[in-house]
């Protein structure tokens, strides 16, 4: 009989442990990433703290508020830095897989606002200023394994990027378009989160 208790008692708190996401549960965490391409002696950091907040179990909405900072090395102690805001509010639809298992598909738009400096020796040089557009869907998998930590990764699908530099000195501005369609496994996003509310 005590056998049979104590495994009552320890599926009842096995299941206890998972998260139970539904309306008013809220998501704070957040992703890092880095990229490097060492042909080109380039390096970018990328850290996007984020909050989700779910309306129902299946639609939640949130956003990013960040910071992404680059460094193009051109020469012993000559190198230019990029440092950008970015904000992208999201909303996501997600689909159970399982007990502490989610699909979801991402859908983003992203604005960025940042400039460009350039570093010779001691010698600082102020350069360009630089706005980014950015709209993508992507899907994605949220994981909670506890009642209080979630994980998730997500993929690149689809997205569009407007790119622009603007010359303070010459009053010019250059606007690069970009859209991407396809998975890119190369740079995937993988974030932490702290579940609350569930």
């Amino acid at each position: 009989m005590k056998s049979k208790l104590l495994i009552v008692f320890v599926l009842f708190f096995a299941q206890q442990a998972y998260s139970q996401i539904g309306a008013g549960t809220t998501l704070i965490g957040g992703s890092f990433q880095f990229s490097s391409n060492e042909n080109a002696d380039f390096q970018e950091i990328r850290i996007l703290p984020n909050a989700q907040y779910f309306l129902n179990e299946n639609i939640s909405i949130g956003g990013t508020v960040g910071f992404a900072t680059s460094r193009n090395n051109l020469g012993q102690d000559v190198y230019g830095r990029t440092n950008t805001i970015l904000i992208s509010p999201e909303a996501r639809y997600h689909i159970d897989l399982g007990e502490n298992l989610k699909f979801y598909g991402a859908v983003n738009v992203g604005l960025g606002f940042g400039g460009t400096v350039g570093i010779d020796g001691n010698n600082r040089t102020d350069g360009n200023d630089i706005s980014t557009l950015d709209f993508s869907i992507n899907p994605g998998i949220l994981f909670t394994p506890g009642s209080k930590v979630g994980f998730n990764f997500e993929l690149n699908l689809i997205s569009f990027n407007r790119y622009a530099v603007s010359n303070p000195n010459t009053n010019t501005t250059t606007v690069t378009n970009r859209i991407n369609l396809g998975i890119n496994t190369f740079v995937p996003t993988i974030g932490l989160y702290y579940i609350l509310g569930n």
